[in-house]
């Protein structure tokens, strides 16, 4: 591989940020961008460098501000110069590099996604709960439109030929048998 097509600096995901450089030495570029804070660590390949955090600076956002640390001399800066950017790229593109690489003073990511995961968690346990309770109601009020079985027969509506009491009627009867002997 030609090494004069490789880009100079140090990439995370797939943007190539600059060439680490000592913190004590350090100034922020003129325009906006991002900046990772690295220690040296041998097992971090292709370059031994692993990321602390990763941080915004420029135009609209928060003043950069370098945790101060004693022994400042072991960590490293590395910067991405993104010019006529705005401030919600920068931010989605840190969030993202922070994802990816869960750094060490940025762990609260990996809380994040924990949290998430507790609350999906919670909502499929209220899901299976409302569920049940859902097959619960429509099972009662199934029950409403069986037909019941315990209720004795009613007397038909409208107009019935024999009297309740079920005896014949004398004068309907006696006017029959006047009718056959004549």
């Amino acid at each position: 591989m030609n090494p004069y097509l490789v880009a100079a600096g140090i990439r995370f995901n797939d943007h190539v940020f600059s060439e680490p450089r000592r913190l004590v030495e350090w100034t922020p570029p003129k325009c906006a961008g991002l900046c990772a804070l690295l220690a040296r660590d041998p097992n971090w390949a292709p370059k031994p460098f692993q990321p602390l955090c990763f941080l915004e600076f420029g135009n609209n956002s928060d003043q950069l501000r370098l945790p101060r640390m004693p022994n400042a001399d072991g960590l490293f800066v590395s910067a991405l110069p993104m010019p006529f950017s705005t401030s919600a790229q920068r931010s989605q593109l840190r969030d993202e590099l922070i994802w990816a690489y869960n750094p060490v003073w940025q762990a609260g990511g990996a809380s994040i996604q924990n949290e998430l995961a507790g609350k999906l968690t919670e909502l499929e346990r209220k899901h299976e709960e409302q569920t049940t309770q859902f097959r619960l109601l429509l099972a009662s009020i199934n029950r409403l439109f069986e037909p019941r079985t315990d209720i004795p027969p009613r007397r038909t509506i409208g107009f019935s030929p024999e009297p309740p009491g079920g005896g014949k009627n004398e004068a309907y009867t006696s006017l029959k048998l006047a009718d056959t002997r004549a």
